[in-house]
């Protein structure tokens, strides 16, 4: 929904603020405001979405709320996100971000204290760091740094950093979501749990499309749309033949909905490559490569709207990933869903923010909700990767049972395949890559790179290389994660 930026000390300048937000502008335009007080000048530059949402700005009595992202909490009628934040502020002080219910990265402005706020899976980017003069300076992307900071953090999820005291971690306050004890009558209190958090998010008026990757997750979020009676566009993007593309014109058929396709070559994967590193700000390969397929998606989106519904978080908190059902146990199970979620901050969300936001669209993702996250949380594993009895696994079970009377019976049965997989772009990356690093030179070069982080392949070497001209310094690099655990990273 936003950019935020700015600078604590001797050095903070209208101008250098200004050119932080500049290097963000794809973040927001519409609105831009900056502001100079002693010792500190920050700022904000957001889209116009909805007066219910706001600007992202507010004030009062001395205190000023920089804010991205949205929030669902009970508030006075008029009210922004941001004036909610501030009256949070002001009734729990350090702890206000553990009462936030939705997705944010905000930072509280009170004198000369500035306080940085991130949300439990960290849906919102935020980075602080220290200048040559030793100034505090923070942005919401990495990019808006370069050349100024000399140091660099990325603010955790549920994480808060202070000028004053430093960094503290915060316990989220999520709702209580009462599970029932039978699988069936649980399914129908997930569906009408995701039902209402994909109605919250809609009910401001400013969704104007939906991704739909013909998977599960997406599918989902699309039926739930059309159960609502809202209307609105569905978008894919895939090579000729790609499997999401015919598996999203079944659903948007079998739905009614409105369905837009847009195919890409590997020859504009080529020329796509080194723009989506630079936006990703990584050269992770799983990552870029599916940031790729989400900017033709975000590019394909912004001639409708710039806000739309994404199905991301839902393989992170209901076991969608295959590499579950290879493990001992569902202790084991549960320990890596756990890390998963951990880490997709810097992985799955993150690759999601930067494309969508690369392309000036607002994301809204009604799995990564706080009461949905918490049924999440709630849910035993079993119900999540569902033992069959005869040897078989199958994943994100109770979304199935969930919603398979809304959906396709093809789409409700499908095999999760991962983005790249589904859009086509698995090998063909790679081997676009080997128009630019052969098999010959990446055995020749050193596979660590100056924040020793092991490069996999040709293809992520041509990325690192790519973001080394963007992000010079291993202070940048060191702050790119790894999808898949296990990959050396």
């Amino acid at each position: 929904m936003a950019g935020i930026a700015g600078i604590i000390g001797a050095g903070a300048k209208k101008e250098t603020v200004e050119c932080m937000l500049s290097a963000m502008s794809h973040r927001g335009s519409d609105t831009k405001k900056v502001k100079t007080d002693d010792g500190a000048c920050f700022g904000i530059g957001a889209p116009q979405l909805s007066d219910a949402r706001g600007d992202g700005f507010a004030a009062s009595d001395g205190i000023v709320v920089l804010f991205d992202g949205e929030i669902y909490n009970k508030r006075n009628s008029g009210q922004s996100d941001a004036a909610v934040v501030l009256d949070l502020y002001r009734k729990h002080g350090m702890s206000f971000s553990g009462h936030l219910e939705g997705v944010f990265a905000c930072a509280v402005i009170n004198g000369k204290d500035i306080l940085l706020a991130r949300d439990s899976v960290g849906v919102r980017p935020l980075y602080f760091g220290r200048t040559e003069a030793g100034d505090t300076c923070f942005a919401s992307e990495m990019k808006a740094l370069v050349g100024l900071a000399t140091t660099i953090h990325e603010l955790r999820p549920a994480t808060t950093f202070s000028t004053s005291r430093g960094i503290a971690g915060v316990v989220a306050h999520l709702p209580d979501v009462s599970i029932p004890d039978a699988a069936g009558e649980a399914a129908v209190a997930l569906r009408n749990c995701l039902l209402k958090s994909v109605e919250r998010r809609l009910n401001d008026g400013a969704v104007g499309a939906c991704l739909l990757s013909g998977g599960l997750d997406s599918s989902i979020i699309a039926a739930a749309v059309k159960h609502l009676g809202a209307s609105m566009p569905t978008i894919t993007v895939g090579m000729e033949g790609a499997p999401d593309i015919e598996n999203a014109v079944i659903v948007a058929e079998y739905l009614g909905m409105e369905h837009h396709v847009l195919h890409f070559t590997s020859n504009e994967i080529d020329a796509m490559a080194p723009r989506a590193v630079t936006v990703l700000e990584s050269f992770e390969e799983d990552c870029v490569s599916g940031a790729i397929s989400n900017l033709f998606a975000s590019q394909k989106a912004a001639e409708f709207t710039n806000c739309i519904l994404s199905g991301e978080g839902g393989d992170e908190l209901f076991g969608g990933y295959h590499l579950l059902k290879d493990l001992a146990n569902q202790t084991d199970r549960l320990l890596m869903m756990n890390r998963l979620v951990a880490i997709a901050y810097n992985t799955a969300v993150q690759r999601l923010d930067r494309s969508m936001m690369g392309n000036g669209i607002t994301y809204r993702t009604p799995f990564i909700d706080s009461e949905v996250v918490a049924f999440a949380s709630n849910t035993p594993v079993d119900w999540k990767i569902h033992d069959t009895g005869n040897g078989e696994f199958i994943e994100k079970w109770i979304l199935r049972e969930a919603f398979k009377d809304m959906l396709p019976e093809v789409i409700y049965k499908r095999t999760k395949l991962r983005f790249a997989g589904g859009t086509g772009t698995d090998g063909v990356t790679d081997q676009v890559a080997a128009r630019h690093v052969s098999d010959s030179e990446f055995a020749e070069t050193t596979r660590s790179t100056n924040g020793e982080y092991k490069l996999q392949s040709p293809k992520e070497l041509w990325y690192y290389r790519e973001f080394k001209k963007a992000f010079p310094g291993s202070h940048f690099e060191k702050l790119v994660g790894r999808w898949d655990p296990g990959k050396v990273s």
